[in-house]
């Protein structure tokens, strides 16, 4: 190879070269615009999802810790003996207060029986009672007319 020849192979290189290094400049170009552009479409949208997300979050450690409290006192309300002592003796009580309240019941019922039954009888010994003394009138009545009717005689 001459000495042009190799010259002139050196300036295509270097046009290859610089062109190639053109080429990628712009397209870095073209990428950073691109960026850009989605970060200018998309960045307002993402930071409101990440603030509410933010909150979510917040929120949720708040219920969690919220919810263990509220966990911690009914364990410890469960484990406190004299309250289940309590609630032992409330059913046991609560059980011979639907005993007694039949029994009142069927107290109640039997003596409703009763009075119906007395009134009954108190009727049934009226009635024979009058109509003892209405026998004993006629009684009198008719020995009164004997008598009556010998002391004419």
């Amino acid at each position: 190879m001459t000495d042009v020849e190799k010259s002139r192979a050196m300036e295509i290189q270097l046009k290859t070269e610089k062109q190639l290094s053109e080429d990628i400049v712009d397209f870095s170009e073209a990428a950073e615009k691109l960026a850009e552009g989605l970060l200018g479409i998309y960045q307002y949208p993402l930071e409101q999802v990440k603030q509410e997300l933010f909150e979510l979050t917040n929120k949720q450690e708040s219920l969690l810790t919220r919810m263990q409290l509220e966990n911690k006192r009914i364990h410890e309300t469960f484990e406190d003996i004299d309250l289940n002592d309590m609630f032992s003796a409330v059913k046991i009580y609560q059980g011979k207060l639907s005993v007694i309240r039949k029994e009142m019941i069927n107290i109640h019922e039997r003596t409703s029986k009763l009075k119906k039954r007395v009134l009954r009888l108190q009727q049934i010994k009226k009635k024979e009672s009058m109509n003892r003394e209405q026998q004993r009138e006629q009684e009198l009545r008719k020995e009164q007319e004997l008598i009556g009717k010998s002391t004419i005689n």
